[in-house]
């Protein structure tokens, strides 16, 4: 009987050894099936870290709760408040205070969007930094490849290190040619300059000998001087010295 009783203990410690060994090899596969969703089959590279994962390897889908971190192509952006995504069409959602950068680029919102990695939308309180420039608004698409940003939500605001800034209902702004499209009660002004102006719309090249282009109920106030008309065209804005012209 003795001898049958230790014949059970020896099985049931060989048994529990298979067990333990059984369960690692599964923690290893899981772990490794984690991972393994972060390398998609694209040349650029994509991944995903959080604390708490949730993810479908047939359809890609996936959830984080917590503080995640993606990366996609050379960029990261890391949102407090979890994320869903796809990571075989590379798009998805962060969530709580998001901070993203990729090269020169910054940008801070509520939430990010990603349709590809190169076109994402920054939601709520969404400020969006390029060199020199700083773009907020309510929201801010913006397109990486073409290095263009786009403004909704009926406020944006336009600035320059200098302390010069540009306000709009809406902005569209091209960072690679520097220019911007100012749209809805536009209101300025040049700091170097000591100069303020206003319109309906403008048009303002950002270059050191650039230009900002008041149109419609156009107005520009310097040293006490003001002129007014249906278009100024104030050139050199940069520069020491600048030049207004109107016309209407």
């Amino acid at each position: 009987k003795t001898k049958r009783m230790w014949k059970e203990a020896v099985n049931m410690k060989k048994n529990k050894a298979l067990l333990t060994i059984v369960i690692g090899c599964m923690t290893v596969v899981m772990l490794y099936s984690i991972a393994a969703f972060a390398a998609p089959a694209k040349n650029a590279k994509y991944s995903v870290d959080a604390a708490e994962i949730e993810y479908d390897m047939k359809s890609g889908d996936g959830t984080t709760t917590g503080k995640t971190t993606i990366k996609y192509d050379g960029g990261v952006a890391v949102g407090q408040g979890g994320s869903t995504f796809n990571s075989k069409n590379r798009t998805g959602r962060l969530y709580g205070g998001v901070v993203a950068d990729k090269e020169d680029n910054h940008l801070k919102s509520k939430e990010l969007i990603f349709y590809t990695d190169k076109f994402i939308s920054a939601v709520g309180n969404a400020i969006l930094v390029k060199g020199d420039k700083t773009l907020k608004a309510h929201r801010v698409d913006y397109h990486d490849d073409k290095q263009f940003a786009e403004t909704m939500g009926g406020f944006a605001h336009l600035s320059s290190v200098d302390g010069s800034w540009l306000s709009a209902g809406k902005i569209v702004y091209d960072m690679k040619s520097g220019v911007a499209n100012a749209t809805g009660g536009v209101t300025m002004e040049n700091k170097p300059q000591k100069m303020t102006g206003s319109g309906d719309r403008a048009v303002y090249n950002s270059h050191e000998t650039g230009y900002i282009e008041l149109i419609g109920n156009a107005k520009a106030t310097q040293d006490g001087n003001t002129v007014t008309g249906d278009k100024l065209r104030i050139t050199n804005v940069s520069g020491p010295d600048s030049k207004t012209h109107a016309q209407g």
